[in-house]
């Protein structure tokens, strides 16, 4: 299309500015736009403009020149990367009901504002997969996205976290109810432990949740505690948020109390870790009709009382191998009623041992006494809970060479008889049960669950980012443990469809950060390669699981990765360069096979 543009000139002259034009639409469902093929410049210029006008006229009529775009800037918008993988992630969110629950929320009443909380909120579930970042870095990046322009503005996105805070909980139990259409959940028993996630910031609050507590990280920053429970297939149930000096095991008692009510549970039986293990919860548990299989302490004071059963060999079974032996019994022990009083109960209790686990164990403590050793030498300090746990501070008086806790001298030596000690426990484990009625493997089974919600913290920390926490206010922290939170059940529900061989949330991540596009003239969009990381050759191990070796396949990792994607949401596009309405309906169809 020829185009003239009438321009006054500083000395007033008028002139006919010429250019060769193109139509296009930046984006499905967008108003057309007009860019720039050929500048030919001002037609008064010209020396002979009959004939000027007709070379304009023979270079619109050729097709073959709709191919050079000589005018063609970057930064111009032409040559933009736009990302279409996030469709795959957005396919999940609406499955699960996500939108239509916020604009239930919003229609509500309890929201009068003019901007969209489910773009913003859809927006930063989405970014804390494909690109974990504070909430002013990933509204910077909204415009990233392939048919999608939020048009959020920065002060909407925290106005929209105190609302995410107002429906954390409703959302939650209608997240449940999906899950449960779409997947199944059976809920007799779910798994729960507790985290915790760091501020950089100097001073805790005085009246708030950023607390200064005991961190999983040792770090002495303040933190906030977090709860979550997981189900049997490893899909986040529900959260809660703790100050951060609130105990692990004060968090456990609120948090069953809420989800029984909130998801109608007659009855849970919690599969915890030690940290989560005190008379104050199984009493708490026993009396509310609920049961428990929690591991159990053997070392020190806490344990003495199984002394005496885990070292008398009568009594194990053991396998054929003789790599692996347990005892399982019944013990009754007093617990506390509701009114405080002395009630006799009864409890299964497993004990068992694994060579494998007693080696590794053997192996760190001999690297710890080396370390240990080291320090006492070059007279180093550090932290109890590494190699100074095997260092043993004497107090003598210089004088006399006797122990005297006045003395000025501190003698170091390597704690052999503690060391002594430990090695008497390696390999060995504990659970204790309310449940009478399961045998050794079915409590290990129940018990060996646990493991789905130590990964998931892993990927919230690690692949979320979840820490540092950059908000600061109640509702905001709330609301950003909510993002994680569903996020993460995104993730989850993924790879529950992708089976045994499911991809890591990375690579899943990687993968879909990877599925990039340009728009080009004539209504086209140009796919870009999905890839950028060479696959090792895949081996068999002792277990028959496929690992990697240290040798290059000569494939593409993340192009795998991707083909995989696709195939578990039943889709299959390859071509480089296709039409806009073939490639969107090529984004409609994607949905996830459950």
């Amino acid at each position: 299309m020829i185009r003239k543009d009438i321009k006054v000139l500083k000395d007033g002259s008028v002139k006919t500015y010429i250019r060769i034009m193109e139509g296009y639409r930046p984006a499905p469902g967008k108003p057309p736009k007009q860019r720039t093929l050929k500048s030919f410049g001002y037609l008064e210029d010209q020396p002979d403009p009959e004939a000027f006008m007709r070379e304009v006229e023979a270079y619109d009529a050729d097709p073959g020149n709709r191919e050079q775009i000589s005018s063609n800037k970057m930064y111009s918008g032409q040559n933009r990367l736009y990302n279409y993988g996030y469709k795959y992630l957005e396919s999940v969110y609406n499955l699960l009901g996500i939108s239509d629950f916020i604009l239930q929320y919003e229609a509500s009443g309890r929201f009068r504002g003019k901007y969209s909380i489910d773009e913003i909120f859809k927006l930063l579930v989405l970014l804390r997969l494909l690109a974990p970042d504070s909430k002013r870095a990933s509204a910077q990046r909204q415009g990233a996205f392939y048919g999608w322009d939020p048009q959020i503005e920065l002060p909407d996105v925290y106005r929209a976290l105190d609302h995410m805070a107002a429906f954390s909980v409703e959302l939650q139990q209608q997240l449940d109810g999906k899950v449960k259409e779409l997947i199944g959940r059976d809920l007799k028993y779910a798994f729960y432990d507790v985290t915790n996630y760091f501020f950089e910031i100097d001073f805790p609050d005085e009246d708030g949740d950023r607390q200064r507590g005991v961190s999983k990280e040792h770090r002495v920053d303040p933190i906030v505690q977090m709860g979550l429970f997981i189900d049997q297939n490893g899909l986040p149930v529900s959260m809660s948020l703790f100050p951060g000096n609130t105990s692990d095991t004060m968090t456990l008692q609120p948090v069953m109390l809420d989800v029984k009510k909130a998801y109608q549970l007659q009855r849970l039986v919690v599969v915890a870790d030690k940290g989560l293990n005190s008379s104050k919860n199984i009493d708490f548990i026993c009396n509310n009709q609920d049961g428990y299989v929690v591991s159990q302490i053997l070392r020190g004071k806490k344990g003495k009382r199984y002394h005496e059963a885990l070292f008398d060999e009568n009594g194990y079974v053991w396998n054929q191998e003789k790599t692996y032996k347990y005892k399982l019994f019944t013990e009754e022990y007093i617990g506390k009623d509701k009114k405080g009083k002395d009630d006799v109960r009864q409890r299964q209790v497993l004990i068992y041992w694994n060579k494998a686990e007693a080696d590794m164990a053997r192996r760190k403590r001999e690297e710890k006494l080396k370390k240990a050793a080291a320090s006492c030498k070059n007279n180093a300090y550090g932290i109890k809970k590494g190699s100074q746990e095997y260092v043993l501070e004497e107090v003598v008086d210089s004088a006399t060479g006797e122990l005297e806790a006045a003395s000025k001298k501190v003698i170091r030596s390597v704690n052999l008889e503690k060391a002594k000690t430990d090695a008497l426990f390696d390999g060995y484990f504990c659970l204790i049960t309310s449940e009478m009625d399961y045998d050794a493997a079915k409590i290990r089974e129940v018990y060996g669950g646990l493991w789905k919600i130590e990964q998931s913290f892993r990927i919230m920390k690690s692949d979320l980012l979840a820490r540092p926490v950059y908000v600061k206010t109640k509702k905001h922290i709330q609301a950003h443990f909510l993002i994680c939170f569903v996020a993460l059940l995104i993730a989850r529900v993924i790879q529950h469809a992708m089976g045994k061989k499911a991809l890591s949330v990375e690579r899943m991540a990687e993968a879909l950060k990877a599925a990039n596009c340009k728009l080009r003239r004539g209504g086209l969009v140009e796919l870009d390669d999905v890839g950028g990381s060479q696959a090792f050759v895949k081996r068999k191990n002792k277990k028959g699981e496929l690992v990697d070796t240290l040798v290059f396949s000569g494939e593409d990792e993340v192009a795998l990765d991707y083909q995989f994607i696709q195939k578990t949401f039943g889709t299959a596009f390859y071509d480089v360069l296709v039409k806009q309405e073939a490639f969107g309906r090529f984004l409609k169809k994607i949905s996830l096979k459950l």
